[in-house]
């Protein structure tokens, strides 16, 4: 029988590990958008502009969507930054000889909240691409997003026989 520490200690390496993944997805998925892909010649190609030729915008929407840009990755900083700085602070909570367990929930309560305010950064951002584009940019926005996200992998770890979220990620962009 494991023993109460051993069992604390291996829920709050669980909880760790948890963070760990969580950042490293919102990492992903951030800096997925901000990728450049450097060609032969001096000049790059951003993300954003691969967004222009991929939805076909026009420069009217272009320069929508360039300014909705840099204001939301302004954001995501921010508060990735925040979310660094929290998970510094459970570490080093955690590293204590005896660790604070309000201090630990107060932190795991703020990651949550910061966690949250990202999510919905990206969703806002998403709904606002959306209103910039026609009805046929926004299927191929849905997929292009799908695609990011790797929704589609998600049924690969669920592990759930007749899953019916696998149909619905299926209709997606469509």
């Amino acid at each position: 029988m494991i023993s109460e520490k051993n069992n604390r200690t291996i829920l709050w390496l669980n909880f760790i590990l948890l963070i760990v993944i969580t950042s490293a997805i919102v990492a992903y998925v951030v800096m997925g958008n901000r990728t450049t892909v450097t060609t032969s010649d001096t000049n790059g190609v951003t993300s954003l502009e691969m967004l222009k030729k991929e939805l076909n915008l026009d420069q009217a929407q272009y320069q929508k969507v360039l300014v909705q840009n840099d204001h939301t990755f302004r954001t995501y900083n921010l508060v990735l930054d925040m979310m660094c700085e929290t998970n510094v602070a459970i570490l080093e909570e955690l590293s204590k000889p005896e660790a604070d367990k309000a201090a630990l929930d107060s932190l795991a309560k703020k990651y949550g909240v910061l966690s949250t305010s990202l999510r919905r950064h990206t969703i806002d951002y998403f709904v606002n691409l959306k209103n910039i584009c026609t009805e046929d940019q926004q299927k191929r926005l849905t997929q292009i997003f799908k695609d990011m996200m790797e929704l589609d992998k998600q049924c690969e770890t669920c592990n759930k026989k007749d899953c019916p979220r696998k149909e619905r990620i299926n209709n997606l962009g469509k």
